[in-house]
């Protein structure tokens, strides 16, 4: 399936709330895709990306944006706090994107760990017209984050600049979810190198552009 790229969402999404809407996947999710997802949303935004890792089963994953995974998939049960999460990519902000100001690399963070649910309802075809209220430890951590820059209100914007992001490279996201499922690893075979650009959630998105 090749999804219509849908365009990026207009600036003034971000201190926008729409209607609330619940995960409407009441079954087991895509893992391949939702790490697939982060890999790609990542690289877009020009975080240094190493692989990505997902268990056995399938049943769990992990990305490794701004570090490389480790040699087991982390579990819930030893995720540090959205807190602590919000404070280190403040902390990393500086060094992977010398002079922005700290709410859009707060922007661009919360983007990259949506990018994964967003992900997984592409794959299904679903399309939500309003925010995607959800609790996992992915959206808790963007939400931290969003807050820790006093922006609680960007998630709708967040999450249509991932799908955009992620409709837009596609193809990217099957290949490397692809090469999840038949070896459970995927790593960046390319050196993570400084972008001198302003990434992409920062540009003048004001009616649509």
């Amino acid at each position: 399936m090749t999804p219509t790229i849908e365009p990026p969402p207009p600036r003034y999404l971000q201190r926008v709330i729409f209607g609330t809407q619940a995960w409407p996947l009441m079954g087991a999710g895509d893992i391949a895709v939702h790490e697939a997802a982060h890999v790609v949303v990542g690289l877009a935004l020009g975080m240094p990306v190493y692989g990505a890792r997902i268990a056995a089963d399938g049943a769990s994953g992990q990305a490794g944006v701004l570090s490389a995974v480790g040699e087991t998939v982390t579990t819930p049960a030893t995720l540090r706090p959205p807190e602590d999460v919000a404070d280190s990519y403040r902390q990393a902000a500086p060094l992977v994107w010398p002079g922005l100001p700290s709410a859009d690399a707060a922007l661009n963070y919360a983007v990259m760990l949506v990018a994964g649910r967003q992900a997984e309802l592409i794959a299904a075809g679903i399309r939500l017209g309003g925010e995607l209220r959800i609790h996992d430890p992915d959206h808790q951590q963007a939400r931290a984050i969003l807050a820790a820059t006093d922006q609680r209100l960007a998630m709708t914007f967040v999450q249509r600049m991932a799908r955009h992001l992620l409709t837009a490279a596609w193809a990217d996201v099957e290949s490397i979810a692809a090469e999840l499922r038949a070896t459970g690893t995927w790593t960046n075979s390319g050196a993570w190198v400084r972008e001198s650009r302003t990434p992409s959630t920062t540009g003048d998105f004001e009616n649509g552009k």
